[in-house]
């Protein structure tokens, strides 16, 4: 699955309480990186979210709050509004 949301202008909208999905404005929904749980689990909605390509095969995107200026790994679980086949 391919996100075609736009690089930037989006927001946390949901994260969930064992910080491994975060939800973001346009519906997309990212499973997160074990690893990275405990930092995601920080992220509040509203924050700024930019979306950029990882070199990970698995987890093939990190979402960067520009809010905390810092990334996390993630792959897309659902296709929200911001996704092509």
């Amino acid at each position: 699955m391919e996100y075609a949301g736009g690089k930037t202008g989006h927001s946390v909208a949901q994260v969930s309480a064992d910080g491994l999905q975060i939800s973001l404005e346009d519906g997309s929904c990212w499973e997160v990186y074990h690893g990275f749980a405990a930092r995601a689990v920080a992220w509040l909605p509203g924050e700024m979210i930019t979306v950029k390509s990882s070199k990970d095969d698995e987890y093939p995107y990190l979402l960067v709050n520009v809010h905390k200026n810092e990334s996390i790994e993630v792959r897309l679980t659902d296709a929200g509004t911001g996704v092509t086949a």
